[in-house]
């Protein structure tokens, strides 16, 4: 992905949950009750993969996510029975799907390919990513050690743009971004989770964290910085708490509902939409990446499509 055509127009859609955009095509307890969390269909249901991702283009997308948020190495090995080649090459395999799907749709558009890459939290499957609460208690050297095959084997496969997602912590972001460094060519989003209007999971401030990985030698590889997994209403105070001047932006936040935990579904009755006005007040503070996460699917990020098309020129 040359820097010439990094986020030459207003705004860029990405897609939206991967679970959402699934569920159509598989069991729900294949997915949602797997500790892979969807990366397993890599292996075991391919089709239905490419259909998840087909329905994303057909809704407007213009970056496709890779469904490789909580595939590991260790993960594959613990619960597929791979050995370390064939679960390195599984998380490449993530990037061919991608492809298939681009070529098999023949939108006529650029759809580019974003691979993602969820932090340690996500693997222990205890809602980890939200608080970052391991930082500190697994070592630096761990961290770099189980991240470093899951994003070589997507810089391998080709992606144009690393994604890393829901990320809890300075700490973690700062290893991850200085992997990233090993391969100089490769462009990168970082987005983090964030607990309130303020603060990243951690505890860290939002704007602290944009100013020292906007702000750094990092920052060349970086073509957007933001947050995900959120609820709407927080964007707006989070993008304002921002400092640091030029920044260009992502995020992609939750459908509006609220989880309910006790029932482990989620409570539209409370749903926030974005609208319009939200867009553009979002584009002059920098956003130019917007997609959905949990809860989010094909009907919102079509929606979507046609509030970007109809932002003030």
């Amino acid at each position: 992905m040359q820097d010439s055509t990094v986020l030459n127009m207003k705004m860029y859609l990405l897609d939206g949950s991967f679970i959402s955009g699934i569920l159509p095509y598989v069991e729900y307890d294949s997915v949602m009750k797997h500790p892979l969390w969807g990366s397993n269909l890599i292996f075991n249901n391919e089709e239905a993969v490419v259909k998840a991702h087909r329905d994303y283009i057909r809704a407007g997308a213009e970056f496709l996510t890779t469904n490789t948020y909580q595939a590991s190495i260790e993960g594959f090995q613990k619960y597929l029975n791979f050995d370390y080649d064939q679960s390195f090459q599984l998380i490449k395999k993530s990037v061919t799907i991608c492809r298939r799907a681009i070529m098999e749709e023949s939108s006529g558009r650029t759809i580019r390919i974003m691979g993602s890459v969820g932090p340690y939290g996500a693997s222990l499957c205890d809602g980890s990513e939200y608080n970052g609460n391991y930082v500190g208690k697994i070592g630096s050297k761990d961290l770099y050690d189980w991240h470093k095959p899951r994003i070589q084997a997507l810089v391998e496969a080709g992606v144009d743009v690393v994604l890393f997602e829901t990320i809890p912590s300075i700490v973690e972001a700062d290893i991850l971004l200085n992997i990233l460094a090993e391969y100089p060519n490769q462009k990168a989003c970082l987005s983090f989770s964030c607990k309130d209007s303020k603060h990243i999971s951690h505890g860290e401030t939002f704007a602290s964290a944009v100013e020292k990985f906007w702000t750094n030698d990092l920052r060349k590889q970086l073509i957007a910085i933001g947050m995900n997994c959120l609820d709407p209403k927080l964007i707006t105070p989070l993008l304002t708490s921002v400092k640091t001047e030029n920044v260009d932006f992502i995020t992609y936040p939750n459908g509006g509902g609220v989880w309910d935990a006790v029932n482990k579904c989620w409570d539209n009755t409370q749903m926030y939409q974005v609208t319009i006005d939200d867009l553009n007040l979002w584009s002059e503070k920098g956003l130019k990446i917007i997609g959905g996460c949990c809860n989010t699917g094909v009907t919102e990020i079509s929606r979507i499509r046609n509030l970007i098309d109809n932002l003030s020129s």
